[in-house]
């Protein structure tokens, strides 16, 4: 413990020291709290062997240093002494659950299991970018295991009577309960604090034998030293452990990481070890999100088609205004490019929403066109005017639209930095759909009339060969 209390004391020491350096006034508060740890994981460790810190800093909005910055020349001054096994720098991030990198590792043996877990984390760290990396089994305090000797067994001694009358001595046997007043008191006889807290009483404990007469307990059993774990946890039961980490999207991006892991380490270990291998944490949830959102867009593209084809009365007619959609995707997909933002999940609901707005301006250029020809002009002339009457019309719809989001794509707040990919796809989406729409749909109407006429043509001249 003292030694934990004069690591954290640096650790409290690096910590205002990079709030100075970094211009002041970065830090709200700091708490420190001993006997209890923190994983980056969401889990906690309790014990005296443990401790962690709370940091809070000012509002994003406010300062213009980045968190990651500000752990990175943190992390750059704690000097990690003899004896700590773990240091972990880690920040909450909002947004989905789960970290950038968490990886299960399951199988048999649990030595086996924190062997692959040790190894796949020293991969990790020689990976720029990748950082506050743990597992959620730590090693705990150190543990004796005893074994029951073949002279204890010559005695009539089980492993099963020994841990009983040890457990009796150390923590107690309830002998008597009385109540005093409203409430019920337990009586417990244990062996004396002196000899409970240190390994002399273990040494001197005579263990009872079944014919009553009792002998050392080191007479009767090997004792061993082992560090065990703080908690060994179980995954679709099998023994499990999670190696989980953060990653700086400005060195490294997350697909990167998980690619060149699966490609590498993660096949090594599953041979030398005999391990199995998923990943889960937020990768996981994403690709359940995208398989969920693959089929909900096959979904809402057949339900915009039986739409249109309703309200045009036709099979062919809805394929035209629906060509809108791809070009739109291409044009979110550029203004991720051109934003330098990756594609996330929040894109993909833009992208939505865009295949939904994208196919009003061809409604509105394939409605005027079908009311010119009605009226009886020809198809060359009916598309030149519609294209040209139905410009303003076009150009509006989709301006008002980007005209709205564009402040979006620039505001620096925390909250607006969640929905910017949104916008992003939606603006430059519906963009770049406008400009290639009033190219591309009269050139397509063009196409699907004279297939039409062909067609029409070809079933007149069947009819009249078969009278």
């Amino acid at each position: 413990p003292q030694r934990v209390r004069a690591f954290m004391d640096q650790v409290n020491a690096a910590l205002w020291e990079t709030d100075r350096e970094l211009g002041g006034n970065l830090v709200v508060a700091a708490q420190t709290r001993y006997g209890q740890g923190q994983l980056a994981s969401a889990g906690s460790l309790q014990g005296d062997q443990h401790a962690s810190m709370l940091v809070e800093l000012t509002q994003p909005d406010t300062r213009e240093v980045r968190v990651n910055d500000f752990l990175k020349a943190w992390r750059a001054k704690v000097r990690l002494p003899a004896g700590i096994e773990n240091f972990t720098l880690f920040s909450r991030s909002a947004g989905p659950p789960g970290r950038d990198v968490d990886i299960r590792l399951t199988g048999g043996d649990v030595d086996q299991l924190k062997a692959a877990a040790n190894e796949l984390a020293q991969t990790l760290f020689t990976i720029r970018g990748v950082s506050a990396i743990e597992d959620d089994m730590p090693y705990g305090k150190e543990q004796l295991i005893y074994r029951l000797t073949p002279a204890g067994e010559t005695l009539g001694l089980t492993v099963d009577m020994i841990g009983r009358q040890l457990r009796a001595a150390f923590d107690g046997q309830r002998v008597q309960i009385f109540q005093d007043g409203d409430d019920e008191v337990e009586v417990r006889v244990t062996l004396p604090d002196v000899e409970r807290d240190n390994l002399i009483g273990l040494e001197r404990f005579n263990v009872l034998l079944p014919n009553g007469e009792s002998v050392p307990l080191k007479n009767v059993v090997n004792l061993q030293a082992r560090r065990g774990f703080e908690a060994v946890r179980h995954a679709e039961g099998k023994l499990a452990v999670q190696v989980s980490a953060d990653v700086d999207a400005t060195a490294v991006k997350t697909g990167e990481v998980i690619a060149a892991l699966e490609q590498g380490v993660l096949q090594e270990l599953r041979q030398r070890y005999g391990i199995d291998y998923s990943f889960e944490g937020r990768s996981a949830d994403q690709q359940e999100t995208l398989v969920d959102m693959r089929r909900g867009a096959l979904f809402a593209f057949a339900f915009i088609y039986l739409i249109l084809a309703w309200v045009f009365a036709s099979y062919g007619w809805p394929l035209v205004v629906m060509t809108a959609i791809p070009f739109g995707i291409v044009g979110a997909i550029v203004g991720h490019w051109v934003m330098g933002i990756d594609l996330t999940i929040l894109s993909l609901f833009g992208l939505f929403g865009l295949s939904g707005i994208v196919v009003n301006d061809s409604i509105i250029l394939v409605t005027f066109y079908q009311q010119l020809r009605a009226q009886g002009l020809a198809v060359q002339e009916a598309l030149i005017e519609a294209a040209c009457q139905r410009l303003r019309a076009v150009l509006l719809t989709s301006l008002t639209t980007i005209a709205g989001l564009t402040p979006l794509l620039f505001e620096k707040s925390l909250q607006a930095q969640f929905l910017i990919p949104m916008a992003t796809a939606i603006s430059f989406g519906l963009a770049f759909s406008t400009i290639l729409v009033l190219f591309f749909v009269p050139a397509l109407l063009s196409i699907h009339e004279s297939v039409a006429q062909r067609l029409g043509s070809a079933s007149v001249q069947d009819s009249a060969a078969h009278y």
